[in-house]
């Protein structure tokens, strides 16, 4: 018998099956994730090319795993612990590793809500977030994916990133936008003056003020976005002004730290 021959066929066979029912399991997993949105049994089988007797074993396991979650229509979404397993992935770039200090540095000397984002499968997503001393009426949590074209943070990858990357993105969320010369100007004002700031981040009546700037890494591409954010009383023509220096202070350092030099 050869050395490389299993020694037990029967559970060698047995482990075979249990690969392929983790992959076949996946195929459900997967099909959430793509859709970007809750689905139905029905929807989940069909997108998984399974029968929903089968299908609905499987999503039973994931729930209890935490792996996926169901609504309150009892459709079927990504749960907590896919989130985390997401946001664990995303915390590989280093950038996330270095902005400890810089961020704490930020948010102690401006009391604003800092956050930190890197480009996710679903755009600008939300790694870091340091709560600021007033409460904003807008959903800045970790793992929150950031709109492309009414904040701060967005407007900065859009300056700064592939317009082939981040061209489905703009179409899905405000079609026509990439067409808008008004809009095309802003965003290279963004990239020329290095930050970005919006008067109604996220909604025209939100009531907040932001200001964003790109980190770039040791080959000079932006790896993420530096963002405070406050009730736009708090952040005053003065406060602003202040804010954004404190603001590139830390971005300076964070790119220090990531052996970024500028030309």
């Amino acid at each position: 018998m050869h050395a490389d021959m299993p020694t037990n066929p029967e559970k060698h066979a047995a482990g075979a099956r249990k690969i392929q029912s983790l992959e076949v399991g996946f195929r459900l997993v997967r099909a959430v994730e793509e859709a970007g949105r809750a689905l139905s049994l029905k929807e989940v089988a069909q997108q998984a090319g399974m029968v929903r007797s089968n299908a609905h074993l499987y999503l039973s396991t994931f729930v209890e795993l935490g792996v996926l979650a169901r609504d309150g229509n009892g459709h079927y979404l990504l749960g907590p612990y896919a989130l985390q397993l997401g946001l664990a992935a995303l915390k590989k770039s280093n950038v996330v590793d270095v902005t400890d200090v810089p961020m704490r540095s930020l948010h102690a000397a401006t009391g604003h809500h800092v956050h930190l984002s890197i480009w996710g499968n679903y755009g600008p997503t939300v790694v870091k977030n340091l709560e600021g001393a007033c409460p904003v009426p807008v959903p800045v949590r970790i793992g929150f994916v950031v709109p492309l074209c009414s904040s701060a943070t967005g407007l900065v990858f859009l300056a700064h990133q592939s317009p082939a990357l981040t061209g489905p993105f703009v179409a899905k969320e405000r079609a026509g936008v990439s067409r808008d010369a008004d809009f095309a100007a802003r965003l290279q004002a963004v990239h020329d003056q290095g930050y970005a700031m919006t008067e109604a981040e996220f909604y025209a009546d939100a009531g907040c003020c932001a200001l964003a700037a790109p980190i770039f890494d040791h080959t000079g591409h932006i790896c993420g976005a530096l963002a405070v954010l406050d009730l736009s009383a708090r952040m005053g023509s003065a406060q602003r002004v202040e804010s954004l220096a404190l603001l590139r202070q830390a971005v300076q350092a964070t790119q220090g730290m990531l052996g970024y030099r500028q030309e």
